[in-house]
């Protein structure tokens, strides 16, 4: 569409009120619209006023000085019928005396150099001025031009040099929060006295060099570096080698107008000859495609006019050590709303038209939001699928084989993802091409140091350099927290590196190497958050050589641990094949139990431990299918799947009494007590608790006494018999002091659960109360969400039974929160029970 508008008043209304709905539906500014229109600043803001270019000021053009601004601001906030006090009041960050200040035109703040408004434009939204977007836009011009910070001050001169500048992509499209970042260095640039230099850095193919070209054409830098801008390409991860620093400087000498046959030979000639030629100038350096540092730094301008814009895959972390100021900006792929912007101007009106949105979203989450991945499945769906082949199923089929479908042609490397990613691999050294393949095998979304020294076998310091020398290739990334990632094309890319490069033993050693760290380091921690796990520890052997487990010593360092690690650990074990390291699947699963049930992951549970029981029958381990059935006993029940829970239950009690396992035994019995009182069988449950107890006893465990005292005492309870229930609860919880302190806290909640509901049916309720409360605490203290959510749903029974509606609607929706959260099968009597109060 052509935006000029026709010579009509009504025109000009038109479109001014186009532009009014468009700023604030898409939430660009007024730069950002002008650059895509291709006109001035100044001109948009005449259409959004009302008015035709050259109509400067729009309606506010008499406010030609802060005291008439003032005077105006003074008689607007007058119309609105308000005071001054009640605009101050209703303003964020702005005082009454501030605006006294403004109205008197005493002092005119300059407009922010960031994105954030500042407290002049929060004074100007205030919805009881009732000021229309286009006037404080038009406003926030006359503010500019008063404060001499006017964004037309500037004019790009007609015949701007752009020598070797290539042409700017028609479809760039996006990059909004990067092109303001680097305005707001344009200004920065403006105020200082040292030459900037600006880095933009990302893996091959996100579109630093489209970025680069793009800003450089904009007429906010034309109008600063009115000399014009230098460009070269330093092939830096080219298959050419990188381009010498001495032949750039006499590629730019020559861009400059320098007579090749007078550029001197010597390098320090050289590099004295291009910092005079630069001598006095306004002008834009564009380094595309840097390969390191010591690349660039002959080619930094000294004079303070000039500012140099460098792309690279690299980091250049170098350089702010020898040049101050340096700015890094990295480019990650692009956001959601971006990537599908630019994909439909890619595929072309008719074919977008057509696609829905869901299918875009899903087309550009296919091609990773890769800019160059985005060009090139677009262009080979217009060019071999637009007819036969819809964007959803186009989308799909990208999923298969992504990197064998994302390039165009063998003729052309730079339209190939693959090609472009090999670049940057070539360019690494030994040990980082093998970190980089093997990184690849780890189906996480990240890993943390310790656990990339096991999966590549190194010691703790190669593999720090080899992620060091990764992270600056811009083929890693590495998060606040210390962890690294890759994205989803380049682990695809790694994968394949590993599949052609690497043996079938090599691969599967670090797989093992991977699995074990997960074992021998969650397996102990387990133990920290899950007093039970630790009487049926699993003997795991010695770890595979060259793994280094992290060792845990704090209850809230496991649980971190737990967190951060946990996906991709059950993501590892579910990824191996069957027959495959069945011995480290199932221990694994094991070892993440403890975990999941603290968590309430039941439905993950689920899926794990069918993997894990699969792996535990094919190697013949009677013991470790106890452990896998009882672990799934206790997901399914907590699923509301009674019969499953039941069938493995009874599973796990037969293989414990062939092994004579008395500990494996108990536990089969007190989940057979749980579940059977689920179903109303209290009597039941009785019975197999006190067999849980009997064996508990005879085993000399603690743990297990403790709870089947609990187990006794509660089921006692729901029979009626509170007598029995107190005395064994109470000696549940005498039997608790006997425990280990790290291990208690769980014990004592789930006994202090007991005794609340014991008096809470005696109508003992302070009692009661002070019981659940000790239970929150404790299940709190041993960070577990289920027992908190039905902590909670106890205690909001108790509030109703002592007469407090409020306190008891506040328990039961948090413990409805919670349990929904998990999976719980409570949940849905729980929003019921709402539901009635």
């Amino acid at each position: 569409m052509n935006p000029e508008p026709r010579r009509s008043g009504n025109a000009i209304a038109k479109l001014s009120s186009w532009l009014a709905v468009h700023l604030s539906d898409s939430g660009q500014t007024v730069a950002e619209v002008a650059d895509e229109l291709g006109v001035s600043e100044g001109t948009v803001r005449s259409w959004l006023s009302g008015h035709r270019p050259g109509d400067e000021g729009g309606g506010f053009a008499h406010l030609d000085t802060p005291a008439k601004f003032g005077a105006w601001l003074r008689a607007r906030i007058a119309d609105s019928g308000c005071s001054v006090r009640q605009i101050a009041e209703t303003t964020e960050n702005v005082s009454r005396v501030t605006i006294y200040y403004w109205i008197r035109g005493e002092y005119l703040p300059k407009p922010p150099t960031g994105d954030a408004p500042d407290r002049f434009d929060q004074l100007l939204s205030n919805p009881r001025l009732g000021l229309s977007l286009r006037e404080r836009v038009e406003l926030d011009e006359v503010r500019r031009r008063l404060t001499g910070t006017s964004l037309s001050a500037e004019k790009p001169v007609a015949d701007w040099a752009s020598r070797a500048l290539p042409a700017d992509d028609q479809a760039f499209t996006g990059r909004n929060q990067e092109l303001r970042r680097l305005d707001r260095l344009l200004r920065e640039h403006r105020r200082g006295r040292s030459v900037v230099v600006a880095a933009l850095t990302g893996i091959g193919g996100v579109g630093k060099t489209a970025l680069a070209v793009h800003w450089a054409r904009s007429r906010a830098a034309k109008a600063r570096f009115v000399d014009g801008c230098l460009y070269v390409n330093l092939n830096g991860y080219a298959d050419l080698p990188p381009t010498d620093p001495h032949q750039a400087l006499a590629g730019l000498l020559e861009q400059l107008g320098v007579d090749p046959k007078t550029v001197p030979d010597d390098p320090d000639a050289l590099a004295a000859r291009y910092q005079e030629a630069l001598r006095g100038t306004r002008m834009l350096i564009v380094l595309d495609n840097a390969h390191a540092d010591p690349q660039i730094r002959p080619l930094i301008p000294t004079e303070p006019n000039c500012l140099v814009l460098i792309t690279s895959r690299s980091r250049l972390e170098g350089l702010r050590a020898t040049h101050h100021g340096t700015v890094h900006l990295p480019l990650d792929t692009l956001p959601g709303a971006e990537a599908a912007s630019l994909l439909r101007g890619l595929l072309g009106r008719p074919t977008a038209k057509d696609a829905e949105a869901d299918e875009i979203a899903a087309f550009a989450d296919a091609c990773g939001r890769l800019p160059l991945a985005l060009h090139i499945a677009a262009a080979n769906h217009r060019t071999h699928h637009s007819r036969t082949t819809s964007i959803g199923d186009y989308a799909r089929m990208l999923t298969e084989n992504r990197l064998s479908r994302l390039n165009v042609g063998p003729t052309d490397p730079s339209t190939s993802v693959a090609a472009v990613f090999d670049r940057s691999y070539r360019h690494l050294s030994i040990p980082a091409q093998r970190t980089y393949r093997l990184l690849g095998l780890h189906p996480g979304l990240d890993l943390s140091p310790a656990l990339a020294t096991s999966l590549t076998g190194m010691s703790t310091d190669d593999t720090a350099t080899a992620l060091m020398e990764l992270t600056r290739a811009s083929l890693l990334t590495r998060s606040a927290e210390g962890r690294y990632s890759l994205h989803d094309l380049l682990r695809e890319h790694a994968t394949a590196l590993a599949e052609r490069t690497d043996s079938d033993a090599e691969r599967r050693n670090a797989i093992q190497r991977l699995l074990d760290h997960y074992t021998h380091t969650a397996c102990p921690a387990a133990a920290m958050i899950r007093p039970s796990i630790d009487e049926l520890a699993i003997p795991l052997g010695e770890p595979s050589p060259g793994t280094v487990p992290e060792s845990l010593t704090e209850r809230e360092a496991a649980r971190a641990w737990f967190q951060a690690e946990h996906a991709g650990m059950a993501a590892a074990v579910l990824r191996q094949p069957e027959g495959e390291l069945d011995v480290q699947v199932w221990q694994s699963g094991w070892a993440l139990s403890g975990f999941y049930y603290v968590r309430g992951h039941m439905r993950d549970q689920v899926v794990l431990q069918l993997a894990a029981l699969g792996a535990a029958e094919r190697i013949g381990d009677s013991a470790a299918q106890v452990h896998s059935h009882r672990v799934l006993a206790w997901s399914y029940t907590g699923l509301g799947r009674f019969e499953d829970s039941h069938a493995h239950l009874t599973q796990a009690l037969r293989l414990a009494i062939a092994t004579e396992d008395r500990i494996a035994q108990a536990a089969a019995h007190h989940g057979l007590a749980n579940l059977a009182a689920l179903q109303g069988h209290h009597d039941a449950a009785l019975e197999h608790s006190r067999r849980f107890l009997e064996l508990s006893t005879a085993q000399g465990s603690r743990i297990g006494v403790a709870r089947a005292l609990n187990a006794v005492g509660w089921y006692h309870a729901q029979l009626g018999e509170y007598k029995e229930a107190i005395e064994y609860c109470e000696r549940a919880l005498d039997a608790c002091q006997a425990v280990d302190s790290d291990l208690r806290p769980h014990l004592e909640a789930a006994v202090s659960d007991s005794l609340g509901f014991i008096h809470h049916r005696l109508g003992r309720y302070e009692r009661a109360r002070s019981y659940y409360h000790l239970a929150l605490a404790r299940v709190r203290e041993a960070g577990s969400r289920r027992g908190e959510g039905e902590v909670l749903s106890s205690l909001g029974e108790l509030h109703l039974s002592a007469g407090d509606p409020d306190a008891a609607r506040e328990a039961l929706q948090q413990a409805l929160e919670i349990l929904t959260d998990i999976g719980h099968t409570g949940a849905d009597d729980l929003r019921r029970r709402l539901a009635d109060l």
